[in-house]
């Protein structure tokens, strides 16, 4: 008899019951773990998702602390030639 190659993953995707013919049926624990391997193939890709929105996070940070100072030194430099222009009409 020929050996099938039966992926946990996939059979835990079908339904299953009891099987009336000469194949293997496969265990309630083989059936368990390819439910934990696609929970880990679910919060694998969960993680990339959150380890792309930290990123996304970062860099508009960065954008605001740049945008931030540059309007931080704008201001002071509005300020000093307002008191330029008050020393000019004296």
């Amino acid at each position: 008899m020929a050996e099938i190659f039966k992926p946990y993953r996939q059979e835990s995707k079908t339904t299953w019951g009891v099987y009336l013919d000469e194949k293997t049926p496969i265990f309630q624990e083989q059936i368990q773990l390819g439910a934990i391997l696609r929970i880990a193939d679910a919060t694998e890709k969960i993680a990339g998702n959150y380890d792309a929105l930290i990123r996304d996070r970062d860099f508009y940070k960065g954008l605001y602390n740049d945008q931030r100072n540059e309007i931080h030194l704008l201001l002071h430099r509005i300020a000093g030639l307002k008191g330029y222009i008050k020393r000019m009409k004296k």
